[in-house]
């Protein structure tokens, strides 16, 4: 294949718009990621408390989780498009103000700001890729539409190394990439949505229990030990390597390659387009299983928890990958929108949880408390997964089209 030919296939398999999505997101994210370290250590070397840092960092997280459960009513009374555009455009007054304003209190209102506008974004935007990329293609679109953030957050942490953490040019980065998004963005339009492809799913205004009964306990399972490999680890982790005689540096080391292993998503997409969902996701877990068995060998070999954070890294957020992909295949409009944010929930579920039940276990039993932990839980959640039952056969037919 001729290098001429690659941009008229890829224009083919992805629709511009699509393409423009996914860059803008990409830009959107930057900011979040450069602001957090930057207001957490000017903040330090202002002499403000730690615990006041962390809860005014804390404040954006918590108001991304409101936003969630709010979205869909938001959403069904001001339309898609008006919610996308009120979130993209206050987001981006409240980074902009992150990056020029250092009052603590004003600091809250804006980090709740961002934090509210984020999970709208997010919310809109898990539920738009999979109407935009063609039918074919929509498990490779998911996959960098994860890949996308995941690079934003690792290019805006790392643009800090180039900067430094003093003076105007980290904010200029932050200003600099929230407009680039805005810029690509705001022109977007709300994907035209075919009707509601299932016969089976719950009405609309059904409430929570239906909403979990229309996404099903191994889309959750999946998404719930995504995040507890992913991220919810990324403390665990590190500190057991310290306990273990691993060097400060390596341990930093460790959280940087998880971070590098989310990056790897578009296997699980291209795999999630060619063979059926529950296949693929059984083969991620049963990686994660055998991957938790060399913690054991850790003691002996520390240097193994490098690969085994990429391997986690990428693993876990393959498994939230293909649940949103699943999303994307089952449901549309107000039911995709209600099955995104609950698979949210459930990735912060097992994302809140890793740092909780590792440090308890590291406390606990300092030698194999861990290794006990993720490997009874990576074997639960192939449990979950290789059940039997409608749901089961459901997943383990190949994902259908749009119509």
């Amino acid at each position: 294949m001729g290098i001429a030919t690659v941009p008229v296939m890829l224009r083919r398999t992805y629709n511009h718009p699509l393409w423009r999505f996914l860059l803008g997101f990409f830009f959107q994210t930057v900011p979040g990621a450069v602001l957090t370290p930057l207001l957490t250590l000017g903040l330090a070397a202002r002499g403000v408390e730690a615990w006041l840092i962390g809860g005014l960092i804390s404040a954006g997280s918590l108001a991304y989780m409101l936003a969630l459960p709010a979205a869909p009513a938001l959403i069904r009374r001001f339309g898609e498009q008006r919610v996308f555009r009120a979130a993209l455009a206050l987001g981006t007054l409240a980074v902009a103000g992150l990056a020029l304003i250092t009052t603590p209190a004003m600091l809250v209102l804006l980090f709740a700001l961002a934090g509210f506008t984020a999970g709208l974004r997010f919310t809109l935007a898990e539920s738009w890729v999979p109407v935009m990329a063609p039918a074919a293609a929509r498990g490779r679109a998911m996959a960098l539409f994860q890949t996308s953030v995941g690079a934003a957050l690792f290019a805006g942490a790392g643009s800090l190394l180039l900067t430094g953490v003093h003076g105007a040019a980290p904010r200029s980065v932050v200003l600099a990439t929230a407009l680039i998004g805005l810029v690509l963005l705001w022109p977007l339009s709300a994907p035209a949505r075919p009707p509601t492809n299932s016969t089976h799913s719950p009405p609309a205004d059904a409430g929570l229990r239906g909403v979990l009964v229309q996404v099903g306990m191994l889309v959750l399972g999946a998404a719930l030990l995504g995040g507890l490999f992913e991220s919810g680890l990324s403390v665990a982790l590190p500190l057991y390597g310290l306990a273990t005689g691993l060097g400060s540096s390596v341990a930093v080391g460790v959280v940087t390659a998880m971070g590098l292993g989310s990056l790897l998503q578009y296997p699980y997409g291209a795999l999630a387009d060619r063979f059926p969902w529950r296949s693929v996701a059984l083969g991620t877990t049963a990686v994660i299983v055998a991957s938790t068995l060399l913690l054991l060998a850790v003691p002996a070999a520390p240097w193994l928890l490098l690969p085994l954070g990429v391997v986690w890294g990428s693993a876990g957020g393959g498994l939230y990958t293909l649940a949103t992909i699943r999303n994307g295949a089952q449901w549309r409009g107000e039911r995709l929108i209600a099955a995104s944010v609950v698979t949210q929930f459930a990735y912060m579920v097992g994302d809140a949880s890793g740092p909780a039940m590792g440090g308890l276990v590291l406390d606990l039993a300092p030698g194999f408390g861990l290794p006990a932990l993720v490997i009874g839980a990576g074997l639960a959640g192939l449990a979950l997964i290789a059940a039997t039952g409608d749901e089961a056969r459901q997943a383990a037919r190949p994902l259908p089209a749009d119509g």
